[in-house]
């Protein structure tokens, strides 16, 4: 049976003014199988213990976003930023980290490296593992450069599997399907959203229900044993019943 799990951000409202662990009920409630918590929704110091209790009392899977390039500018590790974020990871009990590329440079960014660093940072008993995200910037957006970024890893051993972000490639100008079929073999977790042009600006918007829409398009490209994620905003006067529904067409796509 597919999963689908939700992000905070598509609660977004619930989220900011009230705090991402509001959410977590209504996700249960909606039948969703995990959470995908947002690092830049958090209100100051947060109780992160608190919040992995909560998640585990409802019986879903955590996913931790950060708003975080891999690799710095020169190709070197970014290693200030994972020696927050990792710890935050551990103490919600996440199985993926999601990151996003930033600026890999073969034959200079070092694996190997990225692979100790990861050894000694995140216990073996952990579930944790690291997830790249496909960005909206033309370094991390790129099919190319993704591409290789995951084949160097498969030739090293890392197991770093993508997350594959169907709208996001509006805005690096890629073509999403043609990305689906090049990097269909890397993806291990999926976001959905639905992008279209309004006054000039991309708008991420609801999944339409059409048949023949991009979205379902895309996922019949993609593995259809991964988790797929909501990550656009859902509205209505009811939250939960407005996601439930939204829940129940993603899984039967």
């Amino acid at each position: 049976m597919v999963q689908v799990f939700t992000t905070t951000a598509s609660l977004g409202p619930l989220a900011v003014q009230q705090g991402q662990e509001f959410c977590i009920p209504v996700a249960k409630a909606a039948g969703c199988a995990g959470i995908e918590i947002r690092r830049e929704l958090f209100q100051e110091n947060p109780c992160l213990s608190a919040l992995d209790q909560q998640i585990k009392s409802e019986r879903l899977v955590s996913v931790y976003s950060a708003p975080v390039e891999l690799w710095n500018v020169d190709g070197t590790l970014n290693v200030e930023s994972l020696d927050i974020i990792i710890p935050e990871a551990l103490a919600i009990g996440a199985i993926w980290i999601k990151t996003s590329l930033g600026h890999y440079l073969p034959g200079t960014s070092d694996l190997t490296g990225l692979e100790h660093y990861w050894a000694n940072r995140v216990p073996v008993e952990s579930a944790l593992k690291l997830t790249v995200e496909n960005d909206q910037t033309p370094h991390g957006g790129n099919v190319r450069k993704l591409q290789r970024f995951f084949e160097d890893c498969h030739q090293a051993g890392l197991r770093i599997c993508m997350t594959f972000d169907v709208g996001n490639w509006h805005w690096t100008g890629e073509e999403g399907l043609q990305a689906a079929a090049a990097l269909a073999g890397n993806v291990g977790y999926i976001h959905l959203k639905h992008v279209e042009t309004v006054n000039g600006k991309l708008v991420t918007l609801g999944l339409p229900e059409e048949a023949n829409s991009l979205w379902r398009n895309i996922l019949a490209l993609l593995p259809q044993d991964v988790p797929r994620t909501i990550e656009f905003p859902v509205e209505g006067e009811d939250l939960t019943q407005a996601l439930q529904q939204y829940v129940a067409m993603i899984a039967e796509a």
